[in-house]
């Protein structure tokens, strides 16, 4: 991948004329897939893909093109023809585009190779690429055995992938990672009568594939399945002590994303956490969240090809901390920028963790409700942070301290500033890391770290 990114970077040098500046995002996986079913191979195969988005610049216009490049081998011979038809298009489309007030690229030579431990030393040893080897019939024997007559629906991706970002004045920005991603879930039997199904999910990831924890996360999904399969407890709508799982917490939190860190939103009355950065509002001071690059979740550069900060406190001790500004919008309000991507949204949360044990955090609980994970997730109102959701999946009654049975879904409805806020009993002190496991165009960079999270109540709404 990396010597196609060479290759893609050589390209622009011989397509551009006077006056012209190009740069291009490259976006490329090459992944071992296997879709389960039953805990047993439904389809298995592999993804080699590199898609280039390539720009344009002349003067204050700029256009944009997708490209899907000719196999991960592709030279600079291969990639002649492709490009040279794409600028083409990019050209004729400046023509009749209007000039960008906003417009700001990076146009300094800057360098970044910024690949996972195995790469580096072997390219130390002089191999440009390195993917180190995902044993398939090892993940299959192990989740066989771990699933024993369980039903276990899932889907594993695993190998390299990698950003790239590279421009005509001779920037090259690199990111490469390997990683395996495997997303489950145990079904039990169809109920008499109503047909349904429940399922407990569950998700795995890791630089790579670790055979003994694989097998101690499905041991815990079918306990939870045990579990499930009890009659089914319906709650009436109140207010509920609640135990999140880092999973569940990273859901909410992922909200907050939708604009509550961008300084465009804020600056256009359109944030979330408009009342937090005001000071009319806050969360416990507990609550400590940051983007953190050096998780190696996400590239260190953004896709206007500027460096990021490699760490921004957004939250500190449930206060607004800073913001995340991308360059046009530094432009836009006369802001310092601290290169953000275009969208503003954070890539590699951190959640500082707490003080509860994971095997105490039962008990603690005490009476109330065990949720790994909330669904449909969306503000009921904005100004208000207030969220609203599904629980879904195992979501367990527990009772002194022990999960007792499943309960009906339910619909919350809740301010993530008393959720976050008064609410907040506790936080894990262990921190979940969670990478992106999208797969809807391509294999997805990003993630979050999350603790567990011990709320004293949890407006279920219906």
């Amino acid at each position: 991948m990396r010597t196609l990114f060479d290759a893609l970077a050589d390209g622009l040098q011989r397509q551009v004329k006077a006056g012209e500046f190009a740069c291009a995002s490259l976006q490329a996986e090459s992944s071992d897939f296997v879709r389960l079913n039953g805990a047993r191979i439904r389809q298995a195969g592999r993804v080699d893909r590199a898609v280039a988005t390539l720009r344009l610049i002349d003067g204050g216009r700029q256009a944009v093109h997708q490209l899907t490049l000719p196999g991960l081998n592709a030279g600079v011979d291969a990639l002649r023809t492709p490009l040279a038809e794409a600028f083409e298009m990019l050209r004729a489309a400046i023509r009749d585009s209007e000039p960008d007030p906003l417009l700001d690229v990076n146009r300094e030579p800057v360098l970044l190779d910024d690949r996972d431990a195995d790469a580096v030393s072997e390219g130390a040893r002089g191999h440009t690429d390195v993917t180190p080897t995902f044993d398939q019939a090892l993940f299959l024997d192990t989740v066989a055995s771990a699933a024993g007559d369980a039903d276990l629906v899932g889907f594993c991706a695993a190998g390299p992938v990698a950003r790239g970002w590279c421009s005509t004045q001779g920037a090259r920005l690199w990111h490469q990672r390997h990683s395996v991603a495997f997303d489950w879930s145990v079904h039990l039997p169809s109920e008499s009568g109503s047909g349904e199904r429940k399922a407990v999910k569950a998700s795995w990831s890791g630089p790579h594939f670790d055979a003994q924890a694989v097998a101690a996360a499905i041991a815990a999904s079918r306990r939870d399945a045990l579990v499930m399969s009890r009659p089914v407890r319906r709650l009436t709508p109140g207010d509920y002590r609640v135990l999140l799982s880092p999973r569940a917490l990273a859901d909410l939190l992922e909200m907050l994303g939708w604009g509550g860190y961008s300084a465009r939103s804020h600056c256009s009355g359109q944030s979330p956490l408009a009342r937090l950065r005001s000071g009319e509002s806050q969360f416990s001071e507990q609550l400590s969240i940051a983007e953190d690059l050096s998780l190696g979740l996400a590239p260190r550069f953004q896709s206007d090809g500027y460096l990021r900060t490699d760490r921004v406190s957004l939250i500190e001790r449930g206060r607004f901390a800073d913001w995340l500004v991308s360059p046009t919008s530094a432009r836009e309000f006369g802001l310092t920028s601290n290169a953000a991507g275009p969208y503003e949204t954070p890539d590699s949360l951190s959640v500082a963790p707490g003080t509860l044990a994971a095997s105490d955090a039962l008990a603690a609980l005490g009476r109330g409700l065990s949720l790994s994970n909330l669904w449909y997730l969306n503000f009921s109102d904005r100004p208000a942070c207030r969220v609203t959701g599904m629980t879904r999946f195992a979501c367990l009654w527990v009772e002194d301290g022990e999960p007792v049975c499943p309960v009906e879904a339910m619909r919350f409805d809740d301010s993530l500033y008393s959720v976050l806020g008064d609410h907040l009993e506790a936080l894990g002190d262990t921190v979940q890391r969670m990478p992106a496991t999208d797969t809807y165009d391509g294999r997805a960079t990003g993630g979050i770290a999350a603790p567990t999270a011990l709320i004293s109540a949890l407006r279920l709404a219906l």
